[in-house]
């Protein structure tokens, strides 16, 4: 059983463009798969509808091997957007946020393991980029999903958060069999790091090992041959 399957999946807004076009791929426990592609590709559009919240105009996805339209086990998946939309006067403390989404116990658990512990009190919006990401990222596990699915984590991160970051993902795949998606433009991150490489552009352009994806995401981004070695 795989965890998210796709198969000859199609969006459109508008009943008239596809934004996604005949998209398949398979994604097995454990695997961490960095999502790639140019501005408009459909990537957010792809995740919007593995969460739910868009229907496919064509085609199907499976969750855990149940149709996405028969799906209810919401809890078994954890989403992680680019940033928390909310006031600049928001008074919530880190230890406030995640205490809307776990239990004294856990919130210890999440703040030992993401190392967010030192800063626990302080207000979210008095944090740096890399700290709130943190946060989020740990209200996401505080039900202990088996799919993670993470909107461009690392943009506009210092070098350091972003290996951070990174590194905690690789951390719950190998370590603890999560399932992660991950958005990037990061593109020497993604390639450093995932399992898994999907290159799309309204339809998939390339699935499979980061090192032969290389070919791909040049002719998609028109980048050097020497993204592998760091982030361009």
């Amino acid at each position: 059983m795989y965890v998210v399957e796709a198969e000859n999946l199609s969006f459109s807004y508008d009943g008239k463009v596809n934004t996604l076009e005949n998209v398949n791929f398979k994604v097995k426990k454990g695997e961490f798969i960095g999502i790639v592609g140019p501005n408009g590709a459909g990537k957010t559009t792809l995740f919007r509808i593995i969460l739910g919240f868009l229907k496919p105009t064509g085609g199907k996805v499976k969750l855990f091997g149940t149709d996405i339209k028969h799906f209810k086990e919401w809890n078994r998946i954890g989403y992680v957007p680019q940033k928390l939309n909310v006031e600049q006067n928001f008074p919530a403390t880190v230890r406030e946020l995640l205490s809307l989404v776990a239990g004294r116990e856990r919130i210890k658990d999440i703040a030992d393991f993401l190392h967010i512990d030192f800063y626990i009190d302080r207000q979210f919006l008095k944090l740096s980029g890399g700290q709130q990401q943190l946060v989020l990222l740990g209200m996401a596990i505080a039900s202990e999903p088996e799919l993670l699915l993470l909107d461009e984590p690392t943009a506009g991160l210092d070098i350091h958060a972003q290996m951070h970051i990174t590194q905690i993902l690789r951390e719950l795949s190998t370590n603890e069999g999560k399932t992660v998606l991950m958005i990037s433009h990061d593109l020497g991150l993604v390639l450093k790091n995932v399992d898994k490489v999907l290159c799309i552009n309204r339809s998939v352009h390339y699935y499979g090992e980061p090192d032969e994806a290389l070919d791909t995401i040049e002719e998609l981004f028109g980048i050097r041959r020497g993204i592998k070695n760091g982030t361009p």
